[in-house]
């Protein structure tokens, strides 16, 4: 009974932090198993059984808002596949997680969804971690409509940046609030990420119970998905931001981070396989 009091108020306060509107992601990491050792199977094999699995399992997952599978491209080990998923709250995350019928609701036929899943596990090694948990920022968000080619692999497709940038405390800040910190960073969503056609998507992400909060450095997640490096690496913002902001709004922005030239991650690049995600 102690621990179911404990529990209780523990998830009242996690409950408590989010702000109104927004949802909550998490970032789980896992990884294959090397085609060598899986008697049979080809990478078409493997490109087929990861779709077949997630796309019947996505549209019958009711707790799942979106998600996104990225695999290997310069970041990590060529044997790391990250899974990215969007739910309404914690206990929807939590559900989703632990013991569902998802399976036998994507398929009803016994021997085909005993079929899917074991195709699917083999390519996959007995390992789990749980990365992240973000609070995901709904009015920041850039979503796009995908159209599926039929042409997808998982080393092809767009690809995924993820980097951190970190909000200064507010009572640093001469005149600062939450609210004019929020209002500019939906001016910048709406008027110069949403408007740049080279950023296909974007989430942005805070601390909810992932990462450290030091110094009065608060960490902000952009992850950001592009056509191909090259659109990542030639994006250029500046004519959206000259067109939509004043010079005092610019200071005033680009004031409640610290600059990059002081705190700055980079965390990753990866693929992105978009038959698997859910949108």
């Amino acid at each position: 009974m102690k621990r179911l009091i404990i529990l209780s108020v523990l998830f009242s306060f996690i409950f408590a932090q989010y702000n109104q509107g927004n949802t909550v992601v998490t970032w789980s990491k896992y990884k294959w198993n090397p085609m060598s050792e899986i008697e049979g199977a080809t990478w078409t094999d493997r490109v087929n059984d990861v779709t077949e699995f997630h796309s019947k399992r996505n549209p019958v997952a009711r707790n799942l808002l979106s998600s996104m599978m990225l695999t290997h491209y310069w970041t990590g080990s060529v044997q790391d596949v990250h899974l990215l998923g969007e739910f309404r709250n914690m206990g929807d995350a939590t559900d989703y997680a632990g013991v569902n019928n998802l399976n036998q609701m994507a398929w009803r036929n016994q021997d085909e969804r005993t079929t899917a899943v074991r195709n699917y596990n083999r390519h996959f090694q007995s390992y789990h971690e749980d990365v992240h948990i973000f609070e995901n920022w709904t009015a920041l968000e850039k979503k796009r409509k995908i159209t599926l080619t039929g042409e997808e692999t998982l080393v092809s497709g767009p690809v995924v940046v993820v980097s951190v940038r970190y909000f200064k405390s507010l009572g640093s800040i001469e005149n600062g609030s939450a609210d004019e910190r929020l209002d500019l960073l939906k001016k910048f969503a709406n008027e110069v990420v949403k408007k740049n056609p080279k950023i296909l998507s974007q989430k942005v992400l805070t601390h909810l119970w992932s990462d450290s909060i030091e110094g009065g450095r608060v960490p902000v997640y952009y992850i950001t998905e592009y056509a191909s490096i090259g659109d990542a690496d030639n994006v250029d913002n500046a004519p959206y931001v000259e067109a939509a902001f004043s010079q005092e709004e610019r200071s005033r922005y680009n004031g409640y981070f610290h600059p990059l030239t002081e705190y700055h991650d980079d965390l990753g690049l990866w693929r992105n396989f978009e038959p698997a995600n859910k949108n």
